[in-house]
């Protein structure tokens, strides 16, 4: 399953279909809600603690969960999303550049 990247198919030339299957993950969903409106940069770890809080609780998040939940999203979620054009992230860092406004993540 290929995912559109930035100089393939920008956010603008994404198909419905492409924006579904970015939308079709309850992590990614809890990822750009989380990140909307922040202000970068937000390290990994951070964003991991906030999905791991949502996803189990908060009294159940521990340092397992949260580097369960950041591997996933370093390798599967984020470049996803980045690919979109959604957010800006940096997997040598693990910090995320830039985050939606909830304007930039509506779909018409």
């Amino acid at each position: 399953m290929s995912s559109p990247t930035r100089e393939s198919a920008g956010a603008n030339e994404s198909t419905e279909s492409d924006w579904c299957r970015l939308l079709g993950s309850d992590r990614r969903r809890m990822t750009i809600d989380i990140l909307s409106g922040q202000e970068p940069p937000i390290e990994l770890t951070e964003l991991a603690s906030g999905i791991a809080a949502r996803e189990r609780g908060a009294d159940a998040v521990d340092d397992e969960t949260v580097a369960r939940v950041a591997c996933s999203l370093h390798h599967v979620h984020l470049p996803m999303i980045d690919a979109f054009g959604v957010i800006e992230y940096a997997p040598d860092t693990n910090r995320i550049g830039s985050c939606p406004t909830r304007f930039d993540v509506r779909i018409e």
